[in-house]
Order: structure tokens, then sequence, then C-alpha cells
């Protein structure tokens, strides 16, 4: 797979929705040394409440599935009857395949299986971020 290089025309920004202060705290911390605005969340409530104060300037969700209050699957679900034009990148220690049969999102969601590095997690992010600009630019009338 081609490397893909950091978008860098304006402030990227990611929101981060993980119950696991540690984890929260070293995926955010690999967005912000890459230059990525970041906003955490506990768990999905808070990412939604956050998501509706910052939609306009939200590129990128990323959210663990197995969360209190509102788990990731009920996350990406709410955001994506909002704003579908935000992508969401599901993590979990849980295979996707065990995820995702229970009425999730389909095989070809955007999903990280814990643990994963710090290198992958920002390949993955980067595709995300590509194809979203690319089908926002493809959408912006003539």
């Amino acid at each position: 797979m081609p490397d893909i290089p950091p978008v860098r025309d304006r402030a990227t920004t990611i929101l981060v929705a993980e119950d696991d202060d540690a984890l929260r705290g070293i995926v955010t911390r690999v967005f912000w040394d890459e230059g990525y605005r970041t906003l955490e969340a506990r768990h999905g409530n808070e990412a939604l409440h956050l998501a509706e104060l910052a939609a306009p300037y939200l590129d990128l969700v990323v959210t663990d599935v197995i969360m209190p209050e509102l788990d990731g699957l009920e996350l990406g679900r709410e955001l994506a009857r909002r704003w579908s034009s935000i992508p969401v990148l599901y993590i979990s220690a849980y295979p996707a395949n065990d995820i995702f049969s229970r009425g999730g999102p389909t095989d070809s969601t955007p999903f990280l299986q814990k643990p994963f590095t710090a290198d992958v997690l920002l390949q993955r992010v980067r595709q995300l971020l590509s194809s979203s600009r690319s089908v926002k630019a493809n959408d912006t009338p003539s």
C-alpha cells in the first residue's frame, strides 16, 4: 500500500472518543504530534455533544466501539444521520467480524483492531481523510 502524505491544507480536526483514559491520551498525542487538532471524549454522549459544537470543523471521528452511555456503533449511526460527510474510524479490542455481525456497519467500514501502532493508525487516518476530501471536492458545485 503506498504511503499517503498528511493533508496540510488547513488544520484538520479529529474527535477521539475512547473510554480508556490512557489510550485516549496516547491516540490524541499521536495526532497532535502530526499537527492535527484534536477533541477528546470519554464516551459516546460526550462525543456527540462535541460533534454538535464542532461539526463545521470536524474532519474525522475515531471511536472505540464498546463505551459506556452511548457505544461507538450508536455514535456512528447518529453521526451518519446528522453529518454524513464526517467519516468514522472504529477501533476495538474485539475482532471486526464479532462487532459487525451484531448489526453494526458492514465489512467495508473503517476499522482498526487494538492493539495497533501509531504508524498503522496514521496511515488509516490519512486514507480516510484523503477519501473524504476527494468525495467533498466532487460534491462541490461547479
